[in-house]
């Protein structure tokens, strides 16, 4: 009997051990299974990185398409012409990026940057880019203007529109210049009455501004308007050191395949309580223009007087009938001369040397220029 009990309690102690020496071997593999699996999920981690290191490193492809993307650029202050009909600025250096604005030949521009292929601009406030195939740092002015540029490297839209007409083009005449010119022309075709070629104009009795000035910097700001709307717009003049006759000016928007041409002027009286905008335009009887020519002169000039002393809130002196002047009776296309206030009037003056006032200015006249084609 005691050697079976003692049995028993062998049997017990060695299923007790058996139980023991299992668990310990699971946790055993447990253990060898979790470290493996660390191991496994390592190796993973450093190829994952290893490979996002490699397709990091750029290839001699890629190093090349980020050259393309991203030219060099040397800093210049210079300034440059455009020398096609009509030249889109871009955001960035290609042909892909967003269109900034769309500029006819021969406008003026800072360029601040120079790559290979593209150069980098200042338009107003805005940094831009142009292919430089498309630009001189000499004046087209004497280019032949059906010259026809290679749409492929050109970057030439085919149409710029305005409400529902195709690239009508504006010519702004900003009047006078620095240095009058006495020497006298016809004031019309085939006529014995002459004038002087330009006259000196007016000057501010606030400002103190000279006319030629106030034209021109005023002229500037209508001509970016109206490329913003979709005109192709061209400038008799860009600079106050020139010398180009009321007659010179009318035969070069005919040149340029104008549809109207604007000339910009400030007025003067010897009262200095006459105030007031106006528009010049042809009268019935004007010796010198065709009939239907005279009625769109007359309908140009209603509809930009009509919308600038709106816009302005100028004195309205309405649409002045006059066939005295040399730029009116030589132009070929519709013509007007917008007299956009009294230089010689204190608050005339004091208004259109104000930027905030010559901005509503602008917009007057873009809109009497919409109104007239639309």
């Amino acid at each position: 009997m005691k050697n079976n009990k003692l049995i028993k309690i062998l049997m017990i102690c060695i299923i007790i051990l058996a139980v023991a020496l299992g668990c310990c071997l699971v946790m055993v593999l447990q253990k060898a299974n979790a470290k493996e699996k660390a191991e496994k999920d390592i190796d993973r981690e450093i190829s994952i990185d290893a490979t996002a290191e490699v397709t990091d490193t750029p290839t001699l492809e890629t190093a090349q398409e980020l050259i393309q993307a991203e030219p060099m650029f040397e800093p210049v202050e210079d300034s440059i012409y455009t020398i096609a009909d009509q030249v889109n600025l871009r955001e960035e250096p290609s042909t892909d990026s967003e269109i900034v604005a769309t500029v006819p030949m021969s406008m003026f521009l800072d360029r601040i940057g120079v790559s290979v292929d593209w150069s980098k601009l200042l338009y107003g406030d805005e940094e831009c880019y142009v292919y430089n195939d498309l630009i001189s740092e000499t004046s087209p002015a004497g280019m032949d203007t059906g010259d026809v540029i290679d749409p492929e490297i050109s970057d030439i839209p085919s149409t710029a529109t305005i409400g529902g007409s195709k690239r009508k083009t504006v010519i702004i005449d900003p009047g006078h210049q620095r240095s009058g010119d006495s020497t006298q022309e016809p004031i019309g075709p085939g006529a014995s009455q002459t004038k002087a070629r330009v006259a000196s104009g007016t000057s501010g009795c606030v400002s103190g501004w000279a006319e030629y000035e106030l034209n021109l910097q005023v002229s500037l700001q209508l001509r970016d308007e109206l490329i913003k709307r979709g005109y192709t717009v061209y400038m008799t003049r860009e600079t106050h050191d020139i010398n180009i006759s009321n007659k010179e000016r009318a035969e070069f928007a005919e040149q340029h395949n104008g549809d109207i041409l604007v000339r910009i002027h400030a007025n003067g009286a010897d009262s200095s309580s006459v105030s007031g905008a106006l528009c010049m335009a042809p009268s019935n009887s004007n010796p010198f223009l065709a009939e239907g020519l005279i009625s769109e002169s007359q309908k140009l000039s209603q509809c930009i007087i009509d919308s600038y002393v709106t816009v302005t809130g100028f004195n309205n002196q309405g649409v002045y009938q006059t066939d005295e002047m040399s730029g009116i009776n030589w132009s070929t296309m519709p013509v007007t001369i917008v007299e956009m206030g009294y230089m010689t009037n204190p608050a005339d003056d004091a208004n259109m040397a104000d930027s905030v006032v010559e901005a509503k200015m602008v917009q007057g006249i873009s809109d009497g220029i919409d109104s007239y084609f639309n």
